[in-house]
């Protein structure tokens, strides 16, 4: 949009008319540029209120001559209404007032004195040996103070502009941290209204973080409190005496903390208690399940198991393991063979398989047993579908301590029976097989049929 013409009042006494439109015609220039549009009272047309037009246009005016002299200066009009207005205007910085000595007269004393006058050195218009020199020194000093004037409005204007734009950006930060703080989704709407509204990253970021500064102190404050409630409760259990919870009310109020915000720490400590009542119920309701089993072993198939229970509880890992294939092939009727084939594990007894498997989880503080190694299997990328997935089945007996030599797992003489070995490397059934059989043109390891055979039956019997 093009820039608006400074407006220019004239405030003078009628017996200095001539030398004001001497005036008049060396702002010509400046007039034509559109720098300035000038008024006097010698434009209010017939008809109109003289009084109600100069009070309008020295209430709009950008700048303000006083063309001193000492007709200007007696007249009570000029001197009561047209100076006092002025002045006014001028010191609360809504126009600029500039003094132009016309004749010469004693100013000193007069409320515009301290401001600085025109033509240079305050010498009147009048004494200066070419009038036209005189006026043409006026001329420059109203352009340097036209000039200096729209800056400070455009800077002003500028600032006002930046200021909305922060308000626009503040007002929509409030409404987004209402909760306490700026999810990403928000930051992105954040992120374009800055962009739109020509804010720098350093703008934005004060804006943001003075908002989020109580927030930020309120959560000190809650985190605080919580620090505190957990440690009442860690001392004096939950849920609290009266006494304490009246102490831990005077802390809120001091931190100013709101009662909601409260009471969710302590329904969480509440919830806590809760979920540690049901833990501990589970633990007691599985230790009694323990109990049983090594008091009661199923088996579909009339095995007793009685031998493997003892040796598992006395820690006789090695033995154990023996054993568990002797049971093994007594349940599923290939003890001559010693061996399992395929349909020996597909038809292997749930019941058996679970005793067994639940024996080993017991004794061995849940390292070792059936379920154990199939949860280590899958967690390398082994499917229970019987196929030999070769990448998984090394990683898998690395994992459990199946260490390779050559084409062969590590033998039952190479390890040490312990609780220390890896966890999942019992049961190792099979291992007496020196017999290699191929898959799809591959070489698979003995131990592998048996044992990813069995964990595909461990899936099928819920285990």
């Amino acid at each position: 949009m093009p820039e608006v013409s400074l407006q220019l009042f004239f405030s003078y006494s009628h017996r200095d008319e001539a030398l004001r439109d001497e005036l008049a015609n060396h702002l010509s220039t400046l007039t034509r540029q559109g720098v300035i549009s000038n008024w006097h009272d010698r434009k209010i047309l017939p008809g109109d209120e003289w009084d109600h037009q100069i009070n309008d246009n020295l209430n709009t005016a950008d700048i303000i001559l006083l063309l001193v002299s000492s007709d200007f200066i007696a007249s009570s009009y000029c001197w009561d209404v047209e100076v006092t207005t002025a002045i006014e205007r001028h010191n609360t910085g809504k126009a600029r007032v500039i003094p132009v000595i016309l004749r010469r007269v004693d100013w000193s004393d007069t409320p515009f004195a301290k401001l600085q006058f025109l033509p240079k050195n305050a010498e009147p218009v009048t004494s200066w040996t070419n009038r036209d020199e005189a006026f043409t020194n006026v001329a420059q000093g109203i352009r340097v103070a036209a000039q200096q004037l729209k800056g400070e409005r455009q800077q002003k204007l500028i600032l006002a502009r930046k200021e909305a734009a922060i308000a626009e950006y503040r007002q929509l930060v409030e409404e987004f941290a209402a909760d306490g703080e700026i999810s990403f989704v928000e930051s992105e709407i954040l992120k374009d209204l800055q962009e739109r509204l020509g804010l720098t990253d350093e703008e934005a970021r004060t804006v943001r973080d003075k908002v989020l500064e109580p927030y930020g102190k309120y959560k000190e404050n809650l985190d605080r409190y919580k620090q505190i409630f957990t440690k009442l409760v860690d001392e004096q259990g939950y849920p609290l005496k009266e006494k304490d919870k009246a102490e831990l009310k005077k802390l809120q109020q001091y931190l100013k903390l709101k009662d909601e915000d409260v009471v969710l720490i302590d329904n969480e400590a509440e919830v806590q208690k809760q979920e540690a009542e049901i833990l501990q119920q589970q633990e007691e309701a599985e230790r009694r399940q323990q109990e049983s089993i090594g008091n009661n072993l199923p088996s579909e198939k009339g095995v007793d198991y009685t031998r493997l229970r003892d040796l598992l509880k006395a820690g006789k890992w090695q033995e154990a393991d023996e054993q568990t294939l002797s049971v093994m092939l007594k349940a599923s009727s290939r003890q001559n063979e010693g061996w399992f084939n395929t349909k020996s594990i597909n038809n292997f007894p749930c019941t058996d398989l679970r005793t067994i498997d639940q024996l080993w989880v017991k004794y061995s503080n849940r390292r070792f047993g059936f379920s154990v190694q199939k949860k280590i299997y899958r967690s390398v990328g082994g499917k229970t579908d019987g196929e030999y997935y070769k990448e998984a089945w090394e990683k898998f007996s690395d994992r459990v301590g199946w260490r390779m030599k050559g084409n062969e797992t590590v033998d039952h003489s190479d390890v040490a029976f312990n609780t220390l070995v890896s966890e999942g490397h019992f049961p190792k059934f099979g291992s007496r097989s020196r017999c290699f059989m191929k898959i799809r043109g591959q070489l698979i390891p003995p131990r592998f049929r048996g044992t990813v055979g069995f964990f595909s039956r461990v899936d099928t019997c819920e285990m």
